[in-house]
């Protein structure tokens, strides 16, 4: 209003702007704002005291505080520009009983007898079943790429003692690469009680 009769103040309560004619001045009405009663005055009337000595904040006191705390926040969580320090990761703690490393077992031989590009087991004395024929059996495997030709294994016989009594042969016409053969070599002396290799050749 642009009246020169009309004069402004404040609520009491809220602090809301008022204005009102200079006559009602000392009156007391409800505010237009808050509701609350107020007692008109011109001018910027004094607040009633409070426990704390204090006006209550009026609406624009609270908006300000409001953005203040808000700022704050934000510079709070903002995060630092890139390549700023940070605190660097915790070490990670170490075992107090760590386990013992496993224990390395070599592997065994493949092989009793490695000669020539040839690969020999264990040999054994076999007596076929509902006979009395006895065998010396065991594998060879062809460690070369190639084909082998008229292989030929020879086998001593051993007594009791270890002792050398005879010999066996056997025999195999062809030897595919990296293959393996079967040998059975026939036993003739019957006091045969091991096997220990002897040679093997092609022929």
């Amino acid at each position: 209003m642009s009246n020169s009769g009309y004069v402004k103040g404040e609520c009491h309560a809220c602090g809301g702007p008022l204005e009102f004619p200079a006559a009602g001045a000392g009156e007391t009405v409800s505010c237009p704002h808050c509701g609350q009663p107020t007692v008109l005055a011109a001018g910027r009337p004094a607040m009633p005291a409070t426990g704390g000595g204090r006006r209550p904040w009026g609406w624009p006191t609270v908006a300000v505080v409001l953005a203040a705390l808000a700022a704050g926040y934000f510079l709070a969580v903002k995060p630092g520009p890139p390549g700023a320090a940070t605190a660097p990761p915790a070490a990670p703690r170490p075992a107090t009983n760590p386990a013992p490393p496993a224990a390395v077992v070599p592997a065994p031989p493949a092989y009793d007898v490695e000669t020539n590009d040839f690969g020999i087991s264990t040999l054994t004395l076999e007596k076929t079943p509902g006979s009395s024929l006895v065998y010396v059996t065991g594998k060879i495997h062809n460690l070369a790429g190639r084909q082998r030709f008229g292989v030929k294994i020879e086998l001593r016989l051993l007594d009791s003692n270890d002792l050398i009594i005879g010999r066996t042969t056997d025999y195999q016409a062809v030897l595919e690469p990296n293959g393996d053969w079967g040998f059975k070599a026939l036993v003739m002396e019957s006091q045969a009680a091991g096997a220990r290799f002897g040679s093997i050749r092609e022929q």
